[in-house]
Formats: C-alpha cells, sequence, structure tokens
C-alpha cells in the first residue's frame, strides 16, 4: 500500500498528543507516529525538524486554544458560573499536567530553538493563570472569595482540583459543582 505524501494538520496533532500521552515525552518519536499517520518518516521531517519541533508546535497550538477558550468565560457575569466554565475547560483537558511535565523535560535539553519555543509556550500559560487570577480578584471584589488567602495559591487549588482522580465515577458536571462550591465555601460548616 502506498504511503499517503501529504498529512493533514488536526490529524497531526491529534495523533502527536494520543502517542505523547501514551508514550511520554522520552519515548515518542517519528517512526511510530508516521505508523499512525500510514505515512512516511521522511513526510514527517518534511514538516517538523526534529521531535521537539513537532512536539512544541502541538502544544503551543493546545495552549492557544485553551488561552482563547479562557479569555472568553471573562464574558460571564456570574462568579459560579464563570469559575464552572473556567474549571470545564481544564477538566476536560485533564491531560494538561503530563503536557506541561513535558514542557519541563524539552528544557533540559539544552537546544536553541527548544529555548524560544518553550519561553512562547510559558507565556501562554501565564496568560491562561491571568485569567485565573482575573477571576478570583473578581470573586474577592464580590466578597464570595477570601482576602485574606494568596491569590496564587488559590489559583494554584483550582488547577489542582481538576487532577484529583474521579474514583468515584461521578459525571464531570457535579464534580465542578463539587469544586465551585469547594472554592467559594471551603470544608467548614
Amino acid at each position: 500500500m502506498a504511503r499517503k505524501k501529504k498529512i493533514d494538520h488536526k490529524e497531526l496533532m491529534i495523533e502527536t498528543e494520543k502517542l505523547l500521552l501514551e508514550t511520554g515525552y522520552d519515548s515518542f518519536h517519528f517512526r511510530l507516529l508516521a505508523e499512525r499517520l500510514g505515512v512516511g518518516r521522511s513526510t514527517l521531517y518534511e514538516y517538523y525538524a526534529n521531535k521537539d519541533d513537532l512536539i512544541t508546535a502541538y502544544v503551543h497550538s493546545f495552549a492557544y486554544e485553551r488561552v482563547e477558550e479562557s479569555k472568553l468565560v471573562l464574558e460571564i457575569d456570574d462568579l459560579q458560573e464563570q469559575l464552572k466554565a473556567f474549571l470545564r475547560i481544564f477538566l476536560k483537558y485533564n491531560h494538561i499536567q503530563q503536557i506541561v511535565t513535558m514542557i519541563t523535560q524539552m528544557e533540559g535539553q539544552n537546544k536553541p530553538q527548544n529555548e524560544e519555543n518553550v519561553i512562547h509556550i510559558k507565556k501562554l500559560i501565564k496568560e491562561i493563570n491571568a485569567v485565573s487570577l482575573q477571576i478570583i480578584k473578581k470573586g474577592q471584589r464580590e466578597g464570595k472569595i477570601r482576602h485574606d488567602l494568596d491569590d496564587m495559591f488559590i489559583s494554584y487549588m483550582m488547577f489542582h482540583l481538576i487532577q484529583i482522580p474521579n474514583f468515584r465515577q461521578k459525571p464531570d458536571e457535579e464534580r465542578l459543582e463539587q469544586f465551585v462550591d469547594f472554592l467559594l465555601n471551603g470544608v467548614s460548616t
């Protein structure tokens, strides 16, 4: 069977994500990806010089899309709905922590082209954090989020809540309700 010569960019990013999550950064390579896409490795090299270029392109695309989604959340007036919408984005993509870990691995490679890409991706991640801080500050202004806790601490809590395994197999919307209730009311009675 002849191999495809062209690659659909969206399909490439989807398969890159799947393979990254299955194998991790160190075991990711073009041979496996080429097999999945039904192309030769040389076809992948026409698009990306190496796996780091491809992975940073994937992470950049992923982070940029999450930034744009996050900014839309700021248009919601009700704080509870705003928190739910923001957390929903990251609950849907709860594998984001694995992706961030891969960026850290790439940083350690000391390749000049990676440094620039990683810096740009970190800027996008900071934009996402900035959105979370805007939501937190709004909650503080409305008297619904405590002022005595550090904003960044609350932001970290938001992102770490999403990483809690769903052992009880609760629907995402029920989990979101609990996350928001926890953020706004804590665990006291």
